[in-house]
């Protein structure tokens, strides 16, 4: 009898019809509105109808309680109505595995959610609103505990926490996070690829994703592999549509998990680590009418400019995970450089090296289904660490050869400003393109409108990036002076995650420019944009 009654209230309340039961469900709590979309297909329905196009909400707390901190994240991401396709939680290295328990507690596992622990956060602060940058340094001590240093000028802030809350919510696109593992010694990207083809596959066909971000371990070349970073962009590059978007941060420690992922994982016989995971971001083939267009827009500003002649590598010695030791000489001379020549270079007389660069050309044959293409090119820059007697020590990785060319680079303050104004620019000349709605409007449909809107963006920027150069905001600038009102998310990191080429350097050989993918002292920009279908509602 109960069962009756309970099926004859849902029909009463099935009976008011579509449009008031549209506007109950538009004033729910955001929990309760998801909570709803369970209840039927009918309802499933509706509100589908209710909250149809995109959104990306973020916020970070500085609460000195975690468990504080969450709650105040959580209630202004989902103040405004939001269905998460996907999260984001950035932490430091002390609470990453709190925060991840905390986080499941309210999301779940059924949704990809991706737990970072970079150098710094980049956002609107929960309580305030106010536009922050916060930066850390993690240091270690004899026995490997953590302790974290907060760069700010109120030393009565300094011992806190932090955490930063994003989550997206796509209609159209379809959201999954998968890893890359690697056994004690090698990473196995053959099967991370095969991963994300079989993915991609399932989920659009033949269709290649439209975008991914990638997180990878920073440390993690120096205790496994030589730079597995290195080697899986280059994999990514080579392998992926040229129109699909690669940003992401190489990051210092990151957690993930849903039940998708755990099944991969258990797939393995080894133990094994989790090194890397890309969020990928692909087409709905049955979404459903009258649904818009989601297109991602990548920008960079670049912080580096060449110096000096171009070089070939006459001898290499890799004498350690840490750090490879090479000659090289210049191409017009048969003589290898020394310490003198470096210092000339660089106009340093005897002060220490900072902020140098090598820029590696590589060369490979690229591959498109089945049919061969031309020989590509890729530049891969690897921090110079100074000089050993008649060697030049740079950081390990990328399978550096005799006989392979590089330039010189190092971090230039006119540069970045240069490529910010730049992006800047080139925002500015989407803004004049797009109508960007408030709030209201962007949660639900317009009713005669298909004019682009810019809906969120997230930034991974170099941590010396800001106050360093005398300027709070610097990398977030070229965003908050064009889009001040749209959803802005980031972090700071050691190596910033973008498929390019070396024009942003001012680079241009005969063949053209090279790909570039992981780049240093830069600013990465992710656009969010959303274009509305001319069906309507």
């Amino acid at each position: 009898m109960a069962r009756k009654e309970g099926k004859m209230n849902v029909s009463s309340i099935d009976a008011l019809g579509d449009d008031l039961l549209r506007n109950v469900l538009r004033r729910l709590p955001s929990s309760s509105f998801a909570s709803a979309a369970c209840v039927s297909r009918y309802w499933n329905h509706l509100c589908d109808t209710v909250l149809c196009t995109p959104k990306l909400s973020s916020a970070h707390s500085s609460n000195p309680s975690l468990q504080e901190a969450v709650e105040e994240v959580f209630n202004k991401v989902f103040a405004e109505l939001i269905r998460p396709h996907f999260a984001i939680v950035t932490v430091t290295s002390l609470d990453l595995e709190e925060a991840r328990q905390l986080i499941t507690k309210k999301l779940g596992s059924t949704i990809p959610i991706i737990y970072t622990a970079p150098t710094g956060l980049i956002g609107r602060d929960a309580i305030t609103n106010e536009f922050k940058e916060i930066r850390w340094q993690v240091y270690f001590d004899r026995n490997y505990s953590y302790s974290v240093s907060f760069d700010d000028d109120d030393s009565a802030v300094r011992q806190r926490r932090v955490i930063c809350l994003t989550v997206g919510f796509l209609p159209g696109l379809k959201v999954a996070a998968v890893p890359l593992f690697q056994s004690y010694m090698v990473p196995f990207v053959d099967e991370f690829l095969e991963d994300i083809s079989e993915c991609v596959t399932s989920v659009s066909g033949c269709m290649a994703p439209i975008g991914m971000i990638l997180f990878t371990l920073y440390i993690i070349k120096y205790l496994y592999s030589p730079h597995p970073t290195l080697t899986v962009l280059d994999s990514l590059n080579y392998s992926m549509s040229p129109e699909t978007v690669i940003v992401g941060d190489r990051c210092g420690e990151f957690l993930c998990g849903n039940d998708s992922m755990n099944k991969r994982s258990k797939r393995k016989r080894q133990p094994l680590f989790m090194v890397a995971v890309a969020l990928l971001f692909m087409q709905d083939p049955n979404k459903p009418p009258g649904i818009g267009d989601i297109k991602l827009h990548v920008a960079l500003s670049a912080g580096l400019v060449p110096v000096g002649h171009t070089y070939e590598v006459t001898s290499v010695n890799e004498s350690s995970f840490y750090w490879t030791k090479l000659t090289a000489r210049s191409e017009n001379s048969d003589q290898n450089f020394d310490e003198q020549t470096l210092r000339n270079i660089f106009g340093i007389g005897n002060q220490a090296l900072f902020g140098a660069y090598i820029g590696i050309v590589k060369k490979r044959k690229g591959i498109a289904g089945f049919e061969e293409v031309n020989w590509l090119s890729s530049q891969i820059f690897h921090e110079v660490h100074g000089d050993d007697k008649e060697y030049l020590v740079v950081d390990s990785g990328a399978d550096i050869k005799t006989g392979d060319c590089f330039r010189f680079f190092k971090e230039d303050s006119h540069m970045t400003s240069s490529s910010l104004r730049q992006v800047s620019d080139k925002f500015r000349d989407l803004k004049i393109s797009c109508d960007v709605g408030n709030s209201d409007r962007q949660r639900i449909r317009p009713a005669n409108s298909e004019k682009m809107k810019i809906f969120g963006g997230i930034i991974f920027s170099c941590i010396s990036r800001g106050k360093p150069h005398g300027k709070a905001n610097l990398g977030s600038s070229p965003f908050l002076e064009n889009f001040p009102d749209v959803p802005l998310a980031g972090s700071f990191c050691v190596g910033e995650i973008c498929r390019g080429d070396s024009s942003s350097y001012g680079q241009l050989s005969e063949e053209g420019s090279h790909r570039c993918c992981l780049h240093y002292n830069s600013s990465v920009y992710l656009l969010m944009s959303y274009t509305p279908s001319s069906q309507g509602s």
